[in-house]
């Protein structure tokens, strides 16, 4: 199967735009990708011919990207530590509460996403609250193990810190119908209510409303370090994974040689972006909405559409809607791990072992560097979850579903899902207590280059083989020299 995707350097370049833009990237390192791209481009056969049109094309989507940064800088305003009134709509799941103050996130009709420090003496946000407070910058990082406040918060799309002083109105009802924003707040407190009435225990019942819903506020802390460190935090955020299971079954008419009931397929299609919306719309889900709509309308036209054609259609996507999406943690393990995957599906030969070692190694950079660990068991136990989550995640739909018509059978089933998620649990915590999951690191940066050669090994049919073998060579030697100097 052919592998490479003629819009893909298009959607680089893109990127590369965005992130010059916005200043995350200077002028010379700008310059130097733009230069060896098409230096590879020109050099090798890069999928398709070089020419002058084509290339000219590539500087033009990054001038793009520039310019769709300076647009979403003029247009969206910055901390500035004064005193606002903002709108908020939806609160995301996982407010901490920490001393004086509950800290979390959420999404304002003002200036978009934005961190919470919310006094624990005012009421926090449940449907819709305007509330007035200070708006300014996140902290710098006052220790180099600490945690890094702003990169957490960056990573989940936020502006700035908000520091709430008073609330001005809190609106009572969901506007399900009106606004959209308020989807997520009723999804997750219906499948709360869901799970409280089938009397299921904690943390089964945190697990199958992160799965369900990705709100992650019930889990305890204990099962999300357990989970991470396993290597299965994935599990938790919804991605690819989960959209997956929810149109899994309504996209078999894609399969269909008949046209009429290949459109059968649009109603499994409408399901998925319901769910992507419910669970607040986080750009792993997105892109992968996005990816599935691609080839649903490949489908529905009788040709044949690439998945890396969709990849990059959804990287366009992402990055024009949110030039800061492409500087955000989650969306770039998102889009790194799934490009890992498409680069090992062409064959389909252990495919169980194959998807979990690509995509983990793929971002080893991302999680040693930032997280400070790896995770020893992630490929037995990803092998083993696979068909235990799609399980659950199959008792868990039809069970929500039955119960608006037959309550004791729908519990019945969500009961069952939790007891199944209850085991797992507890097997996968007493692994934990005799074995090391993961291993702690003082520093990733020697993992930047293991990355690198997975890249240039998962990539060798996308890019040019010698450009793979001097990336892999690079990175050889990128990690050889930081063990040196590690070691002297």
């Amino acid at each position: 199967m052919r592998s490479y995707a003629p819009l893909l350097p298009y959607a680089i370049a893109f990127w590369l735009g965005c992130t010059y833009g916005l200043g995350e990237l200077n002028e010379i390192w700008l310059i130097f990708i733009l230069w060896s791209m098409g230096g590879c481009w020109l050099g090798f056969t890069w999928g398709y011919r070089f020419s002058k049109a084509r290339y000219s094309l590539f500087c033009c989507c990054c001038l793009l990207g520039i310019f769709r940064s300076y647009v979403e800088i003029q247009n969206t305003p910055f901390p500035d530590g004064e005193v606002h009134a903002f709108k908020i709509t939806s609160c995301h799941p996982s407010p901490v509460c920490f001393g004086k103050y509950i800290y979390g996130y959420g999404h304002t009709r003002e200036v978009g996403k934005v961190a919470f420090k919310w006094p624990s003496e005012l009421v926090f946000p449940d449907i819709e609250t305007t509330a007035v407070g200070f708006w300014n910058e996140f902290p710098k990082q006052s220790h180099k193990s600490a945690f890094d406040v702003r990169e957490y918060y960056e990573g989940m799309g936020c502006r700035g810190v908000f520091t709430p002083r008073g609330v001005i109105a809190q609106q009572d009802k969901i506007p399900l119908i009106k606004d959209t924003h308020a989807l997520p707040f009723y999804y997750r407190n219906r499948m709360k209510t869901k799970l409280e009435s089938a009397g299921i225990p904690q943390p089964a019942a945190g697990f199958l409303l992160g799965l369900s819903t990705g709100d992650k506020s019930w889990i305890p802390k204990y099962t999300k370090s357990l989970f991470s460190r396993a290597g299965m935090a994935h599990l938790l955020a919804v991605s690819g994974y989960h959209v997956g299971i929810v149109g899994c079954i309504p996209l078999l008419f894609l399969r269909s040689r008949r046209r009429e009931i290949r459109w059968l397929s649009l109603f499994g299609l409408s399901v998925i972006w319901l769910f992507i919306v419910a669970c607040g719309s986080p750009w792993s889900a997105i892109r992968s909405g996005i990816m599935v709509t691609v080839g649903c309308i490949g489908k529905w036209s009788g040709r044949r559409i690439l998945p890396w054609q969709g990849f990059a259609v959804a990287a366009w996507v992402v990055a024009w809607v949110d030039p800061w999406a492409p500087q955000q943690l989650g969306t770039q393990l998102s889009f790194v791990a799934t490009a890992a995957i498409l680069a090992v599906i062409s064959n389909p030969k252990w495919l169980i072992l194959r998807i979990p070692i690509a995509a983990q190694t793929a971002t080893m950079a991302w999680t040693a560097t930032t997280f400070y660990q790896l995770p020893i068991w992630f490929l037995p136990f990803n092998v083993i979850a696979s068909p235990i989550v799609a399980c659950i995640g199959a008792l868990i739909g039809s069970g929500s579903l039955i119960e608006e018509f037959n309550p004791s059978i729908g519990n019945a089933l969500l009961i069952y899902g939790g007891h199944i998620a209850k085991y797992a649990i507890e097997l996968l915590s007493s692994f934990d207590s005799s074995h090391p999951l993961a291993l702690q690191l003082e520093s990733g940066k020697v993992f930047i280059g293991t990355s690198l050669v997975t890249i240039g090994w998962l990539f060798q049919s996308t890019i040019p083989m010698l450009l793979a073998r001097i990336l892999s060579m690079t990175a050889v030697i990128y990690a050889a020299i930081t063990l040196i100097r590690i070691l002297v």
